[in-house]
């Protein structure tokens, strides 16, 4: 019996010094710059895919956009004293859903409607965090980049 407690004791011990302290986790960050470079990158190649009618493609990339929606809104992000969490699902999430929709039906129209939303939620999502000076862009033939650099 003696040999057994300190066997669960051993293990106890083992698993409290190990895990992380709950301050290590609360301060851990979240890459909040990398996610924004995935939400345009992705963007972006949705709207060549999706203009060039390349469904399946389109499909893929309205996908990684939603990963990457989930994952945000799943972490309870604060940057800045901004929860971006919040923010990307009520200034976001419905938005790439109906680009999903819009990609589904395969239609031209619907798709650069929704699109356009979709970047009107980047903006307003930009502007709520005081980085009014990040303006996404629907793509065009001119610019290598989705947003405005003027």
């Amino acid at each position: 019996m003696k040999q057994l407690f300190a066997i669960c004791l051993t293990g106890l011990l083992i698993q409290f010094c190990s895990s992380p302290k709950k301050e290590e986790v609360e301060n851990k960050e979240y890459p909040v710059l990398q996610t924004m470079g995935y939400y345009q990158r992705f963007s972006h190649k949705l709207w060549l895919a999706g203009t060039n009618q390349n469904w399946e493609l389109a499909n893929f990339y309205v996908h990684e956009l939603e990963e990457v929606t989930e994952d945000l809104i799943k972490n309870d992000v604060i940057d800045e004293g901004k929860n971006l969490s919040n923010l990307s699902e009520s200034l976001l999430k419905e938005k790439i859903e109906k680009m999903e929709e819009a990609v589904r039906l395969k239609d031209q129209v619907i798709f650069r409607e929704n699109y356009e939303l979709m970047v009107s939620g980047c903006n307003l999502c930009h502007q709520a965090t005081n980085h009014p000076y990040l303006k996404i862009k629907v793509p065009d033939e001119k610019d290598v980049f989705n947003q405005k650099f003027e």
